[in-house]
């Protein structure tokens, strides 16, 4: 009875052991094609904080560089360059060799040990140059080898590479002996490694309608960008290159990217071998692989789905900023309007979505964000419904820091100190977040505004607008078809009472325009550029006043009530003259004022004194002015001839009413007011 008992208890457990084998096998529904570990370089790239490695040639910008003089004692690290693996992998056993590039100045050469140090998780290992050291001359590369065995780099693990000297001796040295080592864009300097840089897995294919989407997943220690990052690729199906690829995403240590296929009218079943070639950096041979699909195709159009996950950030997106900045002599009010289209609206409007999914990383930006007020039924449907973009709202209106984190690189990827005037705390910010009547998970435009406040005390320098955009590796974030696609409008105006002293321009892009004129009682700059990519550095920053004295008002007019008096005074100074020149700088003067006043950009000190020097300039000018011209010119005949002329000349008088003196008139021009020689008197002449 007790072994019959034990044989049924040995039935159920192989029994509940069967049920559970079909699920602890592998899904083969998508085939792992490619690839093993491979030798590539991972060139060095950045400094300090930034310093990393990458093996796309297309990320590297610009030149590092640190000297190391012969003043130097002990160990001087020169870098270290660190990257986060984004793929669990196993590195096989090898030889990494460490090349940097180096020049020697004002010696004939130099002996120093150099080390470098890697390390892959918790695991260290290094290497030296031997003894005495490397002699390095001139300008050259050094290059040490190190072993690596094999060992298992698993997800989010730091592989960090860092390069020092010690006991350095310089050989025929000359004044300020140093060794510069220098890395970046076109010096060689990188780490040759063997590493598994890519896993290809292709799907089985979906017939969605009358479209077949091809999923290929890839996954890589550098994650999405080994997507975005690519020089090219080519998709084929059965010999015909696909060129539709639709929004890749983001999975697990890579992306997703579907090609999809229009096969046409009445396409067969049947099987269809798709090939995929992709270069990591121009000149290389291609890694191609593939796989066969066996496809059914229905009447009427397939029927399986296509489901998009997490949108990959780094596509193809666009960024219009809008700024209107407003200064009334106390505050300054900031409105930033980010209009967001692409790849960054579609993965905006699936994060909203997906606020309260669990499955979300720990440091992922909308697992951040609470949605306890979501009802279950609105979570993961595929659209972003009230409640959810409240959250959102919430989350970043309700908090400066979780403002800042939104707008920093695990959001827009944007630099909080370069779009606004101040620290955020100090200024209230209030955010609106415009949907455009798109609530589904896609890339048309939508639209962040943040609207802030800043209180002023006396004269102060303020920033208007400097580079917003952080630095991103690979074509980054705000890229439309691997061109810059940020376009940026500021418009700063002031009150009538509220002016601004000067602006100060700083390391413009040739791209960008910035003007500043004085349309009547009010001051505008404006600033207008296209296609800003994270390369371009610049700063315009503009300096206010607290007094009424320098507004737009009281320097129009200030310029007004001197131009008036100048003219003024040049007529009455030449009422027994000629006009002309007078007449002449009258224009010349409004003219030049006007254009002074409304485009010069001058400052108002400035634009009142030219208006005074144009008042006092107004005397000299009407002295210099001719008399009015007398028939006293001498005629063809003798001096004796023109002498009785002149006394047989008859000059009208006028007798003064009050004392009856006999007052001559020398014009002929009527009406004349003429002194009284007799009394003082102002006689007016009419007639």
């Amino acid at each position: 009875m007790q072994a019959r008992q034990s044989r049924r208890a040995y039935a159920m457990l192989i029994l509940l052991l069967a049920s559970m084998i079909p699920l602890s096998l592998p899904s083969a529904s998508a085939e792992v094609v490619c690839c093993g570990p491979s030798e590539l370089e991972l060139y060095l790239i950045g400094e300090n904080n930034e310093a990393t490695m990458t093996p796309f040639e297309n990320e590297l910008v610009g030149i590092n560089e640190k000297g190391v003089s012969q003043s130097v004692q002990g160990t001087e690290e020169i870098a270290t360059w660190s990257i986060v693996w984004k793929q669990s992998a196993t590195i096989p056993e090898s030889t990494w060799r460490f090349n940097i590039a180096y020049e020697v100045e004002n010696a004939a050469g130099v002996y120093a040990n150099a080390t470098v140090e890697v390390l892959i998780g918790n695991n260290v290992y290094t290497a030296e140059s031997g003894t005495p050291g490397a002699f390095m001359s001139g300008s050259d590369e050094i290059a040490i080898d190190i072993e690596i065995p094999q060992l298992l780099v698993s997800m989010n693990d730091a592989i960090e590479v860092t390069f020092a000297v010690r006991s350095m001796m310089f050989t025929q040295p000359g004044d300020e002996s140093s060794i510069r080592f220098i890395w970046g864009e076109d010096t060689n300097s990188a780490m040759r490694v063997n590493l598994p840089l890519v896993t290809i897995e292709m799907p089985n294919a979906l017939v969605v309608g009358e479209e077949v989407f091809f999923p290929v997943i890839l996954r890589s220690g550098f994650g999405e960008r080994m997507w975005s990052s690519l020089e090219d690729y080519e998709f084929k199906v059965g010999g015909v290159v696909i060129e539709d690829v639709r929004s890749p995403s983001i999975v697990y240590g890579g992306v997703e990217v579907p090609f999809v296929w229009d096969p046409g009218s009445s396409p067969t079943d049947g099987n269809y071998q798709v090939n995929l070639s992709i270069w990591l950096n121009s000149g290389d041979v291609p890694q191609t692989t593939g796989r066969m699909h066996e496809i059914t195709f229905e009447d009427g159009g397939g029927t399986q789905v296509y489901t998009f996950g997490e949108p990959a950030r780094a596509v193809s997106s666009r960024l219009d900023v809008d700024i209107t900045v407003k200064y009334d002599g106390s505050h300054i009010k900031r409105s930033v309007e980010l209009e967001i289209e692409g790849s960054m609206a579609s993965w905006l409007r699936w994060g909203m979505d997906n606020i309260g999914n669990n499955s979300l990383p720990s440091d992922h930006l909308f697992s951040q964000v609470q949605g306890s007020a979501i009802a279950s039924n609105l979570k993961e449907n595929g659209r972003v419904d009230e409640t959810e973009s409240e959250a959102l709202l919430n989350h970043i209106d309700g908090s400066t820091r979780n403002l800042e984190v939104f707008l920093g690189n695990t959001g827009l990827a944007l630099n909080s100190d370069g779009l606004f005037e101040a620290d955020l705390f100090d200024m209230n910010p209030e955010v609106e977040i415009d949907l455009m009547g798109v609530s589904g998970i896609d890339d048309a435009p939508m639209k962040i505004r943040i609207d802030v406040v800043l209180e002023l005390t006396g004269q102060e320098r303020i920033l208007l607008i400097s580079d917003f955009i952080r630095p991103q590796l690979g074509t980054g974030i705000w890229t439309m078809n691997g061109d810059p696609s940020v376009d940026l409008r500021v418009t700063l105006t002031t009150s009538a009472f509220s002016g601004l002293y000067s602006v100060i321009k700083e390391d413009l892009p040739d791209t960008m325009r910035v003007t500043h004129y004085r349309v009547g009682l009010s001051e505008i700059v404006m600033i207008e550029v296209d296609g800003m990519s994270d390369d371009d550095k610049f700063e315009v920053e503009y300096t206010v006043t607290n007094s009424a004295l320098f507004s737009p008002f009281v320097t129009l007019l200030a310029t007004i009530l001197l131009l008036v008096s100048g003219i003024v005074m040049g007529l009455r100074l030449t009422q027994s003259r000629s006009r002309w020149i007078v007449g002449i700088s009258s224009v010349a003067f409004t003219g030049m004022m006007s254009y002074v006043y409304a485009l010069s950009t001058l400052p108002p000190t400035f634009v009142m004194g030219i208006a005074a020097a144009c008042a006092v300039l107004m005397l000299p000018l009407a002295i210099i002015s001719p008399r009015h011209e007398q028939d006293w010119s001498l005629s063809e005949d003798s001096l004796s001839a023109d002498y009785e002329k002149a006394l047989a000349r008859e000059i009208p008088t006028v007798d003064c009413p009050a004392c009856r003196t006999s007052n001559p008139v020398e014009t002929m021009k009527r009406p004349v007011r003429i002194p009284c020689g007799g009394c003082g008197r102002n006689l007016r002449i009419e007639g």
